[in-house]
């Protein structure tokens, strides 16, 4: 069996996975991300230039879904900041060992940042957390051909994918299916062979669009992942890549137990979104009917309704006004609809706590107090800890392994360095870590403050003061050339006894001299 066959049948059991979830997401991209629907899946008939909110009469989830994005950008990976660190972990406990190693590791982990500081990686980071408001998001961490770029990050639709569920509930295959021009298929991989078939419709048809299959899957036997990138056009494959760590950024936000894809906080708000938008729908047809009215008319020979104009200073040619048999035209009575037992206001707040929106109210709304109203942003501050966990496990640590990768694969490092989190770890240094770990530092300084008051001069008998201030700035990620190192220390100290002996020898010879 060849390699394209079995590809073909993963995809196929892939596919009938995505089938039963699509519903779900169909429902996402309807009312709350319009813009991440892909205009080249088959599925969307080939939706370019297609209004997208046309169905959509309350933008709340919208807006809030760009917010929670941009709130998650914020609270996990800000753009310009040091979000992770490479550090010694658990296994040394040394501490003259572990100082060497973090000076080792310092100047690895500023060429892995450097990765992180250009605009493709923000712009790639807020698409993908856009998508997983809806609960999965995609990022490709591809290496580049370009000089002037060191990689090449893109958010990828998960419309366009098929994901596969592996061993221990990880991702074991991406399946992106794509459409290129045959122009583009060959500038994007210039030396792959194409078939004659291939070369004809290049040398004949160039702009015209085929189907292209980029699989990536793992290989358990090798620990490796596979990308083949192929067509139907052709029995060779384009390309094949073979790479340690996995080009792809799958991260999930919430997961069902038996389910690949993920869930999002736009799925929890889905009941309320739904009736927020017919809500506002049924609002606005009983607006125009109030408005332009409805008309019943007797079916007399005289009056007819296609033929009567609505407009000012307009005259129809009626059987009668009045009499015992009633007008010829008569307006039909404007629907009333109750909508204030539907509390709209407190339902598109409740949609903005489920996602993360943490605008403050409208100034025309019911003035709430300053107490409400922090504890509401200190609550909603703590909303992403449910799945920080998965998102460090899926977002940040791979994507760390990925760029050393691809530096080591450009020699910017001398060595592939493995994170197993015992010899080497990442140290997450977002503002969400910092704050996590501030919690836990707190009672740590409310400790040394307690002994330092009550012992004193004393207090090395209790707290190891200079260890636990150094772990608690190694905590907060200060760099370590900031923090004195146990050789720095020692030669302080020895200073200070030199110092001190020379002090003593001085006052005995000064005593000597005046008897």
């Amino acid at each position: 069996m060849s390699e394209t066959t079995r590809l073909k049948q993963r995809r196929n059991v892939a596919q009938r996975e995505r089938d039963e979830f699509q519903p779900l997401l169909d429902e996402a991209y309807q009312y709350a991300i319009p813009f991440r629907k892909s205009a080249n899946s088959e599925r969307n008939g080939r939706s370019r230039g297609e209004k997208r909110v046309d169905q959509v009469f309350d933008h709340t989830a919208v807006d809030s879904a760009f917010r929670f994005a941009g709130k998650l950008q914020q609270d996990f990976w800000p753009a310009g900041q040091d979000n992770f660190k490479l550090e010694p972990g658990p296994v040394i406990v040394n501490p003259a060992e572990r100082d060497e190693l973090a000076k080792q590791l310092e100047p690895i982990g500023s060429v892995a940042g450097a990765f992180f500081d250009d605009g493709d990686w923000d712009m790639a980071f807020h698409e993908m957390a856009l998508e997983l408001s809806a609960g999965t998001g995609a990022i490709l961490m591809d290496s580049t051909n370009e000089p002037d770029k060191l990689w090449e990050p893109m958010s990828v639709p998960i419309d366009e994918l098929l994901l596969e569920n592996g061993p221990r509930n990880r991702i074991s295959g991406i399946f992106w299916t794509r459409k290129m021009t045959i122009r583009v298929v060959k500038e994007t991989w210039p030396r792959a062979r194409l078939s004659e078939e291939m070369k004809e419709l290049l040398r004949d048809k160039p702009e015209e669009e085929i189907d292209i299959y980029q699989d990536t899957v793992y290989d358990a036997r090798k620990s490796e992942w596979i990308m083949t990138v192929w067509c139907k056009k052709q029995s060779a494959k384009l390309r094949q890549k073979k790479s340690r760590t996995c080009p792809w950024l799958v991260p999930r936000y919430f997961r069902v137990p038996g389910e690949t894809y993920g869930r999002g906080p736009v799925m929890l708000a889905m009941p309320t979104i739904k009736t927020l938008n017919t809500t506002a729908r049924l609002q606005l047809q009983a607006a125009s009917i109030a408005m332009l009215g409805i008309y019943t008319a007797v079916d007399d020979g005289v009056f007819n309704p296609d033929l009567a104009v609505q407009a000012p200073g307009a005259f129809w040619k009626v059987a009668r006004n009045g009499g015992s048999l009633g007008p010829s035209v008569q307006r039909f009575p404007d629907p009333r609809i109750d909508l204030q037992n539907m509390v709209l206001n407190e339902m598109r707040m409740g949609v903005k706590a489920t996602m993360m929106d943490q605008s403050l109210p409208a100034e025309g709304a019911a003035v709430r107090s300053a107490t409400e109203i922090l504890e509401r942003v200190k609550r909603l501050a703590s909303d992403h800890l449910g799945a920080y966990g998965r998102l460090v496990k899926e977002v940040t640590i791979p994507a760390v392994k990925r760029v050393l990768e691809l530096a080591y694969n450009r020699g910017l490092i001398a060595s592939d360095i493995p994170i197993d989190q015992l010899l080497v770890r990442v140290k997450i240094k977002s503002p969400l870590a910092i704050a996590r770990e501030a919690q836990r530092i707190e009672k740590i300084v409310q400790w040394l403050q307690m002994v330092l008051m009550i012992m004193q001069d004393r207090s090395n008998r209790v707290a190891k003061v200079e260890q636990s201030l150094v772990m608690i700035g190694r905590d907060f990620g200060i760099p370590e050339k900031l923090m004195v190192t146990d050789k720095e220390r020692d030669a302080m100290d020895e200073q200070e006894q030199q110092l001190q002996a020379a002090a003593v020898a001085a006052q005995a010879a000064g005593a000597a001299g005046g008897s």
